[in-house]
């Protein structure tokens, strides 16, 4: 069996292929990076270290990496002959390689191949469904033809990876817990299940929205409001207990929202969030704020992270409070190595708070959320101010 996976990062490496590995499949990775391809065709694997497990060493073999940009048209001929198509290219990054994914499926529908399932495993909703609507805006391929040669099975997605370098190579250091959920009833067959460890649901939103609206929710959270306080490691501010329990209490406020919502057990949520701090403070584990904050518009969006929750848990009458102080931090991230927070600062300054607040959030200025998020927003600003 053979697997082809665009996006050679820590998710790519340390997550997809991983258990594509062990799934049984050759690997093609597909990656810009010629350095780290260079490093796998040397020796056709490569290494992960297991967090909980000493860092003991786990090796990825039978693989190879092309780059997209040097060697597109092998990389199209891997996708005419995979039997399973994947992605971890961040979200934002979908439209770069939907030409690529278009040209290698277009062939496959020219040669009548069978049918592939494209899965993109990325930290956004309805992932597989951008990738699609962004190969359909290519007008290759008209939305009865993919659907002859293709299926977009959405996934929901969540594994500690954290790059590394020893001994002069890059490795991937992993959590030895992962959640891969996979939408059942849009495989291929949805009786054969194509990867090994995977959660194969009829509910896909619900497990969505647990891992984003807990997880990554708590992370940005905490990621935003520290970074007001000055600090610069994600470690430090899980080591702050004022903001731990800050954390505790902005997954909390989205953890009665899809109690409400799906049914999910209390206690069942309350140990997920455990869990979440648990690996949040993993000892030895270095992460930046600067990376679990970066691109701040996108998490902005009204179905994101904070946003999403926050929306949902007002229309449910449910404390959100927290939820709206993280969304007013967002706008005080500054990076200036981060394209988009440096577009949301300007923005800020050339047309206040207010207009920014709706630009971004699409919360309108005459709801009590826009208000609030204004309020705590100027409390954020003065905060930081005082800080400095």
């Amino acid at each position: 069996m053979k697997a082809i996976h665009f996006g050679a990062g820590s998710i790519g490496r340390g997550f997809i292929a991983d258990l594509l590995h062990d799934s049984g499949y050759e690997i093609t990775l597909v990656d810009v990076n010629e350095q780290l391809n260079h490093q796998i065709n040397q020796t056709h694997s490569y290494h992960l270290y297991v967090i909980e497990e000493h860092y003991q060493e786990k090796t990825i073999d039978r693989v190879k990496a092309l780059s997209p940009i040097k060697e597109t048209e092998q990389v199209i001929q891997e996708i005419v002959s995979a039997d399973i198509l994947t992605t971890a290219v961040w979200a934002d990054n979908l439209s770069k390689v939907a030409p690529t994914i278009s040209e290698g499926l277009y062939q496959r529908f020219l040669l009548s191949k069978k049918r592939i399932n494209v899965l993109a495993c990325e930290n956004a909703m309805f992932n597989s469904e951008i990738l699609k609507k962004e190969i359909l805006k290519l007008g290759q391929l008209t939305e009865e033809q993919l659907e002859q040669v293709a299926t977009f099975p959405n996934t929901a997605v969540d594994r500690m990876v954290l790059e590394d370098e020893r001994n002069g190579e890059k490795v991937i250091n992993i959590g030895v817990d992962f959640e891969l959920a996979i939408e059942r009833n849009k495989l291929v067959d949805p009786t054969s299940l194509p990867i090994k460890g995977a959660e194969y649901t009829d509910n896909l939103v619900k497990y969505i929205e647990r891992k984003l609206y807990i997880i990554n929710c708590g992370h940005a959270w905490s990621g935003y409001v520290g970074a007001i306080k000055g600090y610069k490691v994600m470690s430090d501010i899980f080591a702050d207990e004022q903001l731990v329990e800050a954390t505790r209490e902005v997954m909390g406020e989205s953890a009665s929202l899809l109690i409400k919502k799906y049914g999910f057990a209390k206690e069942d949520l309350e140990s997920y969030i455990d869990f979440a701090i648990r690996r949040f403070q993993t000892p030895g584990v270095v992460d930046t704020v600067a990376r679990v904050c970066r691109s701040p518009i996108r998490k902005l969006e009204p179905n994101e992270r904070l946003v999403g929750p926050a929306n949902q848990c007002e229309e449910n009458q449910l404390t959100n409070d927290r939820l709206l102080e993280g969304i007013a931090a967002v706008f005080l991230f500054d990076n200036p190595d981060d394209q988009q927070s440096r577009e949301l600062l300007v923005y800020v300054k050339e047309n206040g708070i207010s207009a920014a607040i709706t630009r971004y959030t699409e919360l309108m200025p005459e709801g009590s959320m826009h208000q609030k998020v204004v309020q705590k927003y100027k409390q954020l600003q003065k905060q930081k101010g005082e800080l400095r």
